[in-house]
């Protein structure tokens, strides 16, 4: 599978966007517990708000409620599974709505921006990857045409997938596991024998890192 990696990463990259969009204002941290659950907010890599000393307390007001009802809600081993999502994700929705409420006018604008930006450099940076790709592998025109079909696929399939709230943080990271396993299939079907030598032996001169947001960021984002 190693070898079908790095042109995996180019469809992930161009994908990439439509999962690093957090729901409500994109803030958020972990809430450990037995069941994974997670979401709170969290500025680090955000753009700079400039936040208050009021906003802050309230945001640490909020989160720490958030935190306290999650547990709650997870200590609760008889609740049934379905009652279990529902909860879970009633509070979600409860805390991004007042998580943005925190926010200024202009702040919510600097979030909005911030995530258009990223999507934008993604994409940029993905369709630059898959260019690279075409030259180093030869792919014709058709290839590329297919590949980004797959992207397109793969794109609605991982949206779907990251807003689907019903999902415990496990189920989603399997689902996503499925649907990686699947997208490189489909490229064993676009590649000649010939492109999938090339491409393992580029592989094997420049390894992939797990962690530069391609493939190993996109698996780590689904698992929250």
């Amino acid at each position: 599978m190693k070898k079908l990696l790095t042109i995996s990463a180019a469809l992930v990259c161009l994908a990439g966007a439509a999962v690093a969009q957090p729901q409500g204002d994109g803030t958020h941290q972990h809430v450990n517990g037995h069941r994974g659950m997670q979401h709170g907010p969290d500025f680090k890599g955000r753009p700079n708000l400039q936040l208050t000393e009021a906003q802050r307390q309230q945001l640490k007001t909020i989160n720490d409620g958030y935190r306290q009802q999650v547990a709650a809600l997870e200590a609760n081993d008889k609740l049934p599974l379905g009652d279990y999502k529902k909860q879970l994700a009633d509070l979600r929705k409860k805390h991004e709505a007042q998580v943005q409420s925190v926010f200024t006018a202009e702040q919510q604008k600097q979030l909005a921006d911030f995530k258009t930006q990223r999507e934008q450099n993604m994409q940029v940076r993905g369709a630059a990857h898959l260019e690279k790709l075409k030259l180093q592998l030869g792919l014709n025109d058709d290839q590329v045409a297919k590949i980004k079909a797959q992207h397109e696929q793969l794109r609605t399939q991982v949206k779907a997938l990251h807003e689907n709230t019903s999902l415990l943080p496990e189920q989603k990271k399997a689902q996503m596991q499925t649907l990686l396993a699947q997208e490189k299939d489909q490229l064993k079907t676009v590649l000649t024998p010939d492109q999938v030598a090339k491409l393992d032996s580029l592989h094997q001169q420049r390894p992939m890192h797990g962690g530069d947001g391609v493939w190993g960021g996109y698996r780590g984002r689904m698992a929250k």
